[in-house]
């Protein structure tokens, strides 16, 4: 059969009908091979198997919300884009790029974030130094009013952090137990090891530290290397 203008064969209808269509695992795929990362990296970032990556890009079950939204953040794509199968481009969505921030604007809200949190453990840190002799005294009240208003801009970037959808258990909770490690294990191995035992105090909130900072990359979308890039 000769083609003529304007007749489209069943090839290539079909052949749109399958461009237009793409479901979760298929559009995952296509955006960790297009970042260039194994299964096993994307697992890393988002905290789950490789095992879970391979069953959703298989399409042979979906991936909850909180993983839909931290896999929509490390991409830097929409929830839509990633959960309408007829939408397979970003442009195509509600929220197509409008207001998105720039590299630089989310490298710099991850930036005070670990700043802001580094601030908030220092006086706990600090006090404990003061309370066993190691440091000269200072006033107590110049550590608490540091204390109120570095906790008031944590607080607020929390907030911020959970209007845009965030979980709160993804930064609230390893933000009090790292509070907790400064603030309350000097006390018990403080008796026993002194100044050792204020700095193991230290060091133990590093773990729950290192889980806000991992929580707040992928809010944003940052892998470690994007983070620091032009920084």
């Amino acid at each position: 059969m000769r083609w003529q203008p304007g007749t489209r064969s069943a090839t290539m209808e079909a052949s749109d009908k399958e461009v237009k269509t793409m479901t979760f695992g298929e559009k995952l795929y296509r955006l960790r091979k297009e970042r260039g990362m194994s299964q096993e990296a994307l697992a890393g970032e988002l905290g789950v198997s490789r095992q879970a990556i391979s069953r959703w890009e298989l399409g042979e079950v979906l991936p909850d919300t909180a993983s839909v939204l931290a896999v929509s953040r490390l991409f830097g794509v929409s929830t839509d884009y990633l959960l309408l199968s007829d939408c397979t481009s970003e442009a195509e969505t509600p929220a197509a790029r409008a207001g998105e921030q720039s590299l630089r604007q989310r490298q710099e809200a991850v930036g005070k974030g670990v700043l802001s949190r580094v601030l908030w453990l220092a006086p706990a840190a600090v006090y404990h130094f003061y309370r066993l002799g190691a440091w000269e005294p200072v006033s107590i009240w110049y550590l608490l009013g540091l204390q109120v208003l570095v906790s008031a801009l944590l607080c607020r970037q929390n907030h911020r952090y959970l209007q845009e959808g965030g979980a709160w258990r993804g930064l609230t909770v390893p933000d009090l137990a790292a509070f907790a490690c400064v603030l309350l294990l000097p006390f018990p191995l403080g008796a026993v090891l002194n100044t050792w035992g204020v700095l193991l105090g230290q060091l133990a909130a590093v773990i729950p530290l290192v889980k806000s900072i991992k929580t707040l990359r992928l809010h944003y979308g940052l892998t470690w290397k994007s983070w620091r890039k032009d920084r």
